[in-house]
């Protein structure tokens, strides 16, 4: 990556998105002031294709690498992929030891993956009274629900103004897994005085409040009390809550429950572990037991909501597995939004479930089986209000949603010059005083990786 005009002026603040604005995923952004760069998230995309084995997208790395020395420290808003699954390609790139900072979950995932490319770096764990002293950036952290536990907004404060950075979050008030969003924190920091307000804007298309996750055990209840067959639930593996509601659900109907791909294994087992999910006694069995019981007396927690290429639930469908075979009268639930990019790949696997015979539930036909982890309209307009910035900027989206989240704002009081709607390749400048206005393009160099 270079940038296509003279360097930095160096009492400015840079922020810049090596995933590009307008992106959903490969999460990375860099805050750049004078010889001092920190990073916070480094996610990976998914390519547009099911005919072929799965391709990550990677963010353009070439920056960092050259200014590796700069870089303060490594933060992580939370643990799903599209946050932190670039970490290995990144680390596998660069020569030195960078700290590392998430919270305890996150951490535990970020080990896990890092685990499979035999890398082992130290990884400090935050919480919400951690207080990082970053030269020249300090940075504390605001616990916030998503569908994931131990996820965090940052305030990360610079000799230019103080940035709050609000990854993917909503306000759940009845959380299944963790506490509710730290709305007094938010409050207490504004009174601060906040300059620029990074913002997840994924659902600014949506009215309202997004749902509570509690919802979604009386969904599952529904789907499992008229299956007469195996009963399968499938959603991204690292969404713990979800798997909870499940279990409960399967036990109350007194079936067994077979964990099914190794993601999902070793997620569960890290969360059983940490006290993040409670096993119902006597539920859950190992896999090559399940031949014992009636399909009646089954339910399968699978991976593959996504259709990736070589898990679980794409083996199942093409008759790979050795242990499960899809049959009429068997259900498979998918509890979980679509990541872009994944959409075609998805719909063939329903069609392929749907044709060997199985009823298959999935958004398009039941849309409470699933909640997303991302605000909508009345969410977002909350964090603004306690936020109070002086600039928006809509991040976690595509540009029809950075728009939809920048009419919101509009109708809340702000100017359409408060508001920051970059193109994927630009950044983002604050200036003394907290002044924030776009900064120059750069070049954007995307990488694949299997």
């Amino acid at each position: 990556m270079i940038f296509r005009d003279k360097k930095n002026n160096q009492q400015n603040l840079r922020i810049i998105s090596l995933g590009g604005f307008g992106n959903v995923t490969q999460n990375l952004f860099v805050y750049e002031y004078q010889d001092s760069l920190l990073m916070v998230d480094c996610g990976v995309g998914f390519a547009e294709k099911f005919h072929q084995k799965t391709e990550l997208v990677i963010p353009d790395f070439n920056y960092l690498i050259q200014n590796q020395n700069k870089i303060k420290a490594i933060i992580f808003t939370h643990g799903h992929e599209d946050h932190m699954a670039g970490l290995p390609f990144f680390l596998s790139k660069i020569k030195r030891e960078i700290p590392i900072y998430a919270s305890h979950w996150s951490a535990a995932l970020i080990e896990e993956k890092l685990d499979e490319f035999n890398l082992h770096p130290q990884i400090k764990v935050i919480n919400s009274d951690s207080h990082l002293n970053l030269d020249p950036f300090v940075v504390d952290f605001v616990y916030m629900t998503h569908s994931i536990p131990d996820s965090y907004h940052l305030i990360i404060r610079t000799p230019c103004g103080v940035v709050y950075h609000g990854s993917d979050f909503k306000f759940d008030w009845t959380p299944v897994a963790g506490r509710q969003s730290d709305v007094g924190k938010i409050a207490q920091i504004s009174n601060e005085g906040i300059d620029l307000l990074l913002s997840d804007c994924l659902r600014s298309e949506k009215a309202g409040y997004t749902l509570s996750e509690q919802m979604i055990e009386e969904s599952f209840e529904r789907e499992i009390k008229d299956c007469q067959g195996k009963f399968f639930v499938t959603t991204m593996s690292s969404n713990v809550s979800r798997w909870q509601q499940a279990l409960n659900v399967i036990a109350e109907h007194r079936r067994k429950a077979a964990l099914v791909g190794r993601s999902v294994d070793k997620v569960v087992n890290i969360a059983v572990r940490l006290g993040y999910l409670k096993l119902p006694p006597g539920v859950v069995i190992p896999l090559k037991k399940a031949h014992q019981y009636q399909p009646h007396q089954l339910a399968f927690l699978i991976s593959g909501a996504q259709a990736q290429s070589g898990s679980a639930l794409d083996r199942v469908v093409h008759d790979e597995h050795h242990q499960i075979k899809i049959k009429p009268g068997d259900k498979v639930v998918f509890s979980t939004d679509y990541i872009p990019g994944s959409e075609l790949a998805i719909h063939h696997l329903i069609d392929r479930l749907s044709f060997l015979g199985a009823d298959v539930s999935y958004s398009e036909i039941s849309d409470d089986i699933h909640v997303s982890g991302h605000g909508a309209q009345a969410d977002l307009a909350l964090l603004i209000s306690l936020t109070r910035p002086k600039w928006l900027l809509p991040i976690g989206g595509a540009f029809r949603q950075m728009k939809q989240y920048a009419l919101l704002a509009q109708r809340m009081g702000y100017q359409e010059k408060q508001i920051l709607l970059p193109e994927k390749n630009r950044t983002i400048e604050m200036i003394p005083g907290g002044q924030v206005r776009l900064g120059p393009k750069i070049n954007l160099r995307s990488e694949f990786a299997r």
